[in-house]
């Protein structure tokens, strides 16, 4: 794969495979069970899809025996598996074809020295051409200025005297078709596309993240874009699912799937508990224990 001019920092995560059709998925113990269409998965999660259009992402090790072997064969056979392209719809109704690999932030940083303009060190002329294209843009939107062209560009660069600018841009890794991969501002995207895209964001960007967070943001927007561009429909949020399977004892009480959604400041995204209870309130407020703040959502009954 050619790495081009570094306008972001780089993250791949492992490619899913493009699958059409739901079957039944279940938890160790077996209390659990879900029919869903797989959309993604990694080393230690896996993106379902239920009929509903919700996404869930379901810890690896929390699957039965037999769905991890699926899996298995599915990565065995990744290769043989070329993924369907993306098509992304920027704010001025241009499409590009490319997949979203992940999160990225990066300054760049313009100045004219020696009768030369440079960015982050590196000649303009000599950058990729879709670099090129973006540049004037980026400077457009942060300096709120008419620049349509390089020619525009180059002259906002000779009004700075040589001064140094830096933007500090923040948005998502675009592999494309040849295998390219080009950071691309959140700006430059629609905004039906930025839904989608934006709000695993701040997850990946807390100024408390680590590598573990920011690997598990950029894997859950990698997710979003496959069932986004498969179903337009598709919920917008990747709900985390929390397995505490307790004991339920047969005809006293049940297993309830909660959806719970954080207080505001809160570290976590929506998440997907699976409690017992003697109803739905009982559930529900099983499940607000776990989490102090939180306000339930959808409550569905998993088991007798």
């Amino acid at each position: 794969m050619s790495r081009c001019f570094p306008l972001f920092l780089l993250a791949v995560l492992m490619s899913a495979p493009q699958l059409a059709f739901a079957r039944e998925w279940s938890d160790i113990t077996g209390k659990y069970k879900t029919e869903a269409e797989l959309v993604a998965f990694n080393h230690e999660k896996v993106v379902l899809k239920r009929a509903g259009k919700d996404l869930l992402s379901l810890p690896l090790d929390k699957l039965s025996q037999a769905d991890r072997d699926y899996l298995d064969t599915l990565s065995k056979d990744e290769a043989k598996n070329t993924p369907e392209p993306q098509t992304w719809t920027m704010r001025d109704g241009t499409n590009v074809v490319g997949r979203i690999v992940g999160y990225a932030r990066k300054d760049v940083t313009i100045q004219r020295r020696r009768a030369r303009t440079y960015v982050n060190d590196r000649v303009f002329a000599n950058l990729p051409e879709l670099y090129r294209k973006m540049l004037p843009k980026i400077v457009a939107e942060f300096e709120q200025v008419k620049i349509e062209n390089e020619r525009d560009f180059e002259s906002w660069v000779l009004k700075q005297k040589g001064e140094a600018r830096t933007f500090k841009c923040e948005g998502v890794i675009l592999e494309l078709e040849g295998g390219d991969e080009y950071g691309v501002p959140f700006f430059f995207f629609s905004e039906a596309d930025l839904a989608v895209l934006k709000p695993g964001w701040e997850a990946w960007a807390a100024e408390n993240a680590d590598p573990d967070q920011q690997e598990d943001a950029s894997f859950h927007v990698q997710a979003l874009a496959e069932a986004y561009q498969r179903d337009r429909e598709a919920n917008q949020q990747v709900a985390q699912m929390q397995l505490t399977l307790q004991a339920v004892d047969a005809g006293v009480t049940s297993l309830w799937e909660v959806m719970l959604y954080p207080a505001r400041g809160q570290g976590y995204g929506p998440q997907c508990v699976v409690v017992a209870g003697r109803n739905s309130r009982d559930a529900q407020e099983n499940a607000m224990r776990q989490y102090p703040g939180a306000r339930t959502g959808a409550v569905r009954r998993v088991s007798n």
